[in-house]
């Protein structure tokens, strides 16, 4: 573990990222206070396109393989690539929501996903070329050494399936569906 996707394309995707936020409300002014704790993860449903039953095959293996939610694979959106460079030029700590950039660092457009070691990451907010700050969400999964490179062509992250049932169809025409959600393994 983890298992490689396998390369069968995706036709369906929905994505959001999950947060932790409570609002407490008082039922006499209806001020409201907000309580920010640090879980963020992403989720995810797949519906895959219909595949023969030779393509299929490695699809039912790559399920069965993940014995339900104990297995982890890595999964990214194949329209989720960019051609932009950029490397720490200090350490970062865990769960900090920006990273300082070195010189040599390309301009990044808001909307540009990133992989970090094994997760996942959304610029939120555009940086220019060159040394800057850099932001993003969810918030640090692990600390960030000076160097590090970010990944910006097909990011990935790590993903276990929402839950141990996973099934798939077969028509009349003998195609198989392949539908799942699936939570990013922290």
């Amino acid at each position: 573990m983890p298992l490689s996707f396998p390369n069968v394309g995706v036709q369906n995707m929905s994505m959001r990222l999950k947060r932790v936020v409570a609002v407490a409300e008082s039922p006499f002014t209806l001020d409201t206070q907000v309580y920010t704790h640090q879980g963020a993860r992403w989720e995810a449903e797949v519906t895959l396109p219909p595949l023969t039953y030779a393509e299929s095959r490695s699809i039912e293996a790559f399920i069965v393989g993940l014995k339900g939610r104990e297995g982890t694979f890595t999964f990214g959106n194949p329209l989720h690539t960019s051609t932009a460079l950029a490397e720490t030029s200090g350490s970062t700590a865990i769960r900090s929501e920006t990273l300082t950039t070195s010189a040599s660092s390309t301009a990044v457009t808001a909307g540009t996903y990133f992989q970090l070691g094994s997760y996942l990451y959304l610029v939120t907010a555009d940086k220019s070329s060159g040394a800057g700050t850099l932001s993003f969400q969810p918030p640090l999964r692990e600390l960030v050494a000076t160097g590090t490179s970010l990944d910006f062509t097909l990011p990935k992250s790590l993903w276990r399936m929402a839950s141990n049932d996973v099934a798939w169809s077969t028509n009349e025409a003998s195609l198989q569906g392949f539908s799942f959600a699936m939570v990013e393994a922290l």
